[in-house]
């Protein structure tokens, strides 16, 4: 479209100062100087608003820092730096015998547990028997007092009075050791309940060292690759966040993020058609779509410090980010995590200009070929 607007522009001098013979004078110098201004400059900010592009381009992939949770000693590091992994592939294992230790201690004692468990209901069951031969004793012991006790109101000198005493005494004493069986049947079914819960504490210890066992092996949480390790066989790793053993990339996303003046993203919308082209694929051009503009930047950020911020270092050169996906069938594994690149935007305003967009991101793709910094 600068290209047409150019042509009309040249021939309308041609028009006026070869056919129409008009004397090149000042005004009418200036006067096509302003106008070649006005059209170029208008169809400049009418592209970058209805398509802007920008060559700060880069591609983004998830980082992950590997950090065990469990401590111990390196024994074997199979998978090998930058190659590709799949999810759950082995990258390091941690020596598993502390763990296999703790898992075995912690059987034993569940079966000793349970071992316990049937000694004390079969407490239990001992104590409910004495509850009933207590309670038969009473029934006895009451009813041979109650015979007592009508005798000698019917006839007082048919029974002594110190048979009655017995009688009472007998009755009192099959009582008190009925209270004594059932205070003993509490107490075995507190202990009988106190074991089952010992099971299920014993069982949490069993699921524990089973998932400290398990995290002796470390894989990878995603498809990827790993790179940078810290590690070597015999080094010794702890569940710190601060010493990862190594830095594992994620390719099963591959986002592009892209900077640009915020007054060419007024009328950018998520869903808006991309097109892209990257240095380290030059000749190609990638599709995709915008995410979303990203409102947020760092040079809006301020450290709390014991230092006031300086109102002559408050500024920003007035960049926003936009977070970009590639379209499905994309061959984004293609593209190296860092790989920088130009993006062309197409908003749903101001269509026609697009084509300026559309023509100057395919002289990127070919212009990548150039060793050009």
């Amino acid at each position: 479209m600068i290209a047409v607007m150019t042509i009309v522009y040249v021939a309308l001098i041609v028009l006026v100062f070869k056919i129409l013979k008009v004397k090149p004078s000042p005004w009418p110098i200036a006067g096509f100087v302003v106008l070649g201004v006005a059209m170029i400059g208008s169809t400049v900010v009418l592209w970058t608003l209805a398509a802007p592009i920008s060559t700060r381009a880069v591609v983004s992939r998830y980082v992950v820092q590997i950090v065990p949770i469990v401590k111990g000693q390196v024994i074997s590091i199979p998978a090998e730096p930058n190659e590709p992994l799949k999810k759950g592939d082995v990258l390091y294992e941690i020596d598993p015998e502390p763990y296999q230790y703790q898992l075995a201690l912690a059987k034993s004692q569940l079966a000793a547990a349970k071992s316990n468990v049937m000694q004390l209901e079969a407490s239990v069951q001992v104590a409910e028997a004495a509850v009933k031969q207590a309670e038969a004793d009473v029934a006895t012991k009451q009813a041979a007092s109650d015979v007592s006790v009508t005798i000698n109101k019917e006839n007082p000198q048919a029974i002594s009075k110190l048979k009655l005493v017995e009688a009472t005494e007998a009755l009192a004493a099959s009582q008190a050791s009925l209270q004594k069986a059932k205070a003993s049947q509490d107490q075995a079914g507190a202990a009988l309940v106190a074991g089952k819960d010992q099971i299920g504490v014993i069982q949490s210890q069993i699921d524990t060292a089973q998932f400290n066992l398990e995290g002796c092996t470390v894989r990878a949480p995603t498809d990827g690759f790993i790179t940078d390790w810290q590690i070597r066989e015999g080094t010794y790793v702890t569940a710190m966040p601060f010493a990862a053993a190594g830095t594992f990339i994620d390719t099963e996303e591959t986002m592009i993020a892209a900077s640009l003046p915020a007054q060419m993203l007024v009328h950018v919308q998520p869903g808006n058609p991309v097109e892209l082209a990257f240095k380290n694929q030059p000749g190609k051009l990638f599709r995709g779509k915008v995410v979303n503009v990203i409102e947020a930047t760092g040079e809006g950020q301020f450290t709390t410090t014991g230092k006031l911020p300086s109102a002559a270092e408050i500024g920003s050169p007035g960049l926003l980010a936009v977070k970009i996906s590639l379209d499905e069938g994309e061959p984004a594994d293609q593209l190296e995590m860092g790989a920088a690149g130009a993006v062309a935007i197409y908003t749903d305003w101001g269509k026609p200009f697009a084509m300026i967009s559309k023509v100057t991101i395919r002289m990127k793709k070919w212009m990548y070929y150039l060793p050009l910094p």
